[in-house]
């Protein structure tokens, strides 16, 4: 019989007998969801893009003609649906616990509401934030101040060639004559006379014999004051109760006086008129254009809490900013109107008395300053209103040719003053998308004057808060926050420095161009279309600055809304 078969029982005491070992399992690594990786692409991509684009500004205008204002319009457009995206991505898709999806939303939000509850963002000319500001070290205003008038009184009647008499010079132009050449060599030893804060405000400097006048902002008022150009002292001081604020412009006045036959013509940012006697800034005449025009003030406060106003149903949402002109005996300032109401592009008074003398034209103003120039054969006022270039006869008001020049009060405003190139041809320009410079041609027919395009170029000249300057066939400008020299003869580029430049202001001084950036360092440049060429630059004043330049002689006065300085260019 056959025993069932037992297997061997091991011995305990024996070590165990050697196993093969077991084949290693590879850890699958773990993926990301097909969802994550789109987003972190176009994550990316977006980084890159506008990365690139603000890393590289001056390459990103060349492609695309865009300033840093559309980039940054686009960059934030993209941005909005990316994020919503990674919320939804975070809420729905993640598999995390809901504690962190919350948590993780929580801190995305607070983070930089944190940081905006610290810091102030500062703006630049293109909407962008060329800096922060903590709260706490906010520039203090500038107070309010009881000034006696000199004994003798402020002589502003007695006339030399070096005057700076009104906004951009004598003719209006920016081009000033009787000062220069400036010394290369030495540009950068100019003497400081002096450096000082003044009230907020967007406005330039007008000199006459020693004496600087503009405007700004001191507490609750809107004031007009003169300086002592060698020393910085100051003269005498007018207020007006009224304070403008607006998000983008901040607080103050934004229009440059006007010094003619010793009296001083300054235009509030709230539509307050007046003629001062410039020997101690008492009132001669006062206006309210809003009372003239049927435009009532809005009360509000600022970001601080401060009371301040503007205009109501008024496309005019930045604050008056066109300058006084007087031609033969009449004032000319923009007017304006309300939303439904009547609208008067151009107001002319008795420069004497204020006495209105008429009302011109039926479309909305911008924040162009009228100039005088004559073309096609007739002295004519000229003025870039909202949407549309104009010419108004000086005498009665009459509208001579309009032209359109595509633009809004609200946005993508018009700010830069016709240039007259030739005999029969002006120049308009303008930043922003739809901006560029255009050559128009203007012919007699009879008693009518026609307007045509000769050419027009989106790329060149977007001036924004400047105006050109020309010189032997050639515009200057800060166009798209560069200087730049473009060709007359067909708009086209010349070149363009790559500097930080943003949107300051620009003179011309025989054949040199002082060029003010927007970030307080004034150039001095060839103006000169072989190419850029400078000799060097200086820092001024702190804050931004789009306050225009005053250079009487060999003094040239800067202003930021912070601070403004007087400088002694080495001549050679």
């Amino acid at each position: 019989m056959n025993e069932p078969y037992e297997p061997p029982q091991s011995d305990p005491s024996s070590p165990p007998s050697a196993e093969a070992p077991e084949s290693p399992i590879e850890a699958t690594p773990k993926r990301w969801p097909v969802t994550l990786k789109i987003l972190a692409g176009l994550s990316t991509v977006f980084a890159v893009v506008f990365g690139a684009a603000f890393a590289f500004p001056s390459a990103a205008e060349d492609l695309t003609s865009f300033g840093a204002d559309m980039i940054l319009m686009n960059a934030v457009l993209t941005a909005m649906p990316l994020m919503l995206l990674w919320i939804l991505w975070v809420l729905f898709l993640s598999g995390w616990k809901w504690r962190s999806r919350f948590l993780t939303l929580f801190m995305i939000g607070a983070t930089p509401w944190v940081f905006l509850q610290l810091f102030e963002p500062v703006l630049g000319g293109d909407a962008t934030i060329v800096g922060w500001r903590p709260f706490w070290m906010d520039a203090p205003e500038v107070k309010r101040e009881s000034v006696t008038p000199p004994p003798t009184g402020v002589d502003l009647t007695t006339e030399s060639e070096t005057d700076f008499p009104r906004f951009l010079g004598s003719n209006q132009n920016g081009v000033v004559s009787k000062s220069g050449p400036f010394s290369e060599e030495n540009f950068e030893n100019a003497r400081e006379l002096w450096k000082q804060p003044v009230g907020h405000g967007w406005s330039g400097f007008v000199a006459r014999n020693g004496f600087a006048v503009t405007m700004e902002q001191r507490e609750q008022f809107e004031c007009v004051t003169c300086y002592e150009i060698e020393t910085g002292k100051l003269q005498w001081v007018y207020e007006h109760e009224e304070r403008h604020y607006d998000y983008l412009g901040k607080t103050g006045p934004r229009s440059t006086p006007l010094i003619a036959n010793g009296l001083v013509y300054a235009m509030g940012a709230n539509g307050n008129l007046v003629c001062l006697n410039g020997s101690d800034g008492s009132v001669a005449w006062q206006k309210d254009l809003n009372e003239l025009l049927k435009i009532k003030l809005a009360d509000n406060v600022d970001g601080d809490g401060v009371a301040v106003r503007k205009e109501a149903q008024s496309r005019l949402v930045w604050g008056r900013s066109g300058s006084p002109l007087i031609v033969n005996d009449t004032l000319f300032i923009p007017g304006g109107g309300s939303i439904g109401g009547a609208i008067h592009t151009l107001l002319a008074f008795d420069p004497t008395t204020g006495d209105l003398k008429w009302k011109g034209g039926k479309e909305m103003i911008s924040y162009a300053s009228p100039v005088v120039a004559t073309v096609a054969g007739r002295q004519q006022i000229l003025l870039t209103a909202e949407s549309k270039a104009m010419g108004f006869d000086p005498t009665d008001g009459t509208v001579l040719w309009t032209f359109d020049r595509p633009g809004h009060t609200g946005q993508d405003a018009n700010a830069s003053q016709i240039s007259v190139v030739g005999d029969d041809t002006v120049m308009t320009s303008k930043g922003y998308n739809d901006g560029g410079g255009e050559l128009i041609r203007l012919e007699a027919k009879g008693d009518s004057i026609v307007p045509s395009s000769v050419w027009r170029n989106e790329r060149a000249i977007k001036t924004k808060l400047t105006s050109p300057v020309l010189y032997q066939g050639h515009a200057y400008s800060f166009s798209n926050g560069f200087l730049e020299c473009a060709r007359l003869s067909d708009g086209k580029r010349i070149w363009k420095a790559r500097g930080k430049f943003g949107h300051g202001q620009i003179l011309l001084a025989g054949s040199q161009l002082l060029a003010h950036s927007e970030f307080g360092e004034l150039y001095l440049v060839d103006a000169a279309p072989s190419g850029f060429r400078s000799h060097g630059k200086i820092s001024t004043v702190e804050g931004i600055c789009w306050n225009t330049l005053c250079l009487t002689g060999n003094r040239v006065i800067v202003r930021s809304n912070l601070e403004a300085a007087c400088y002694e260019l080495p001549t050679e």
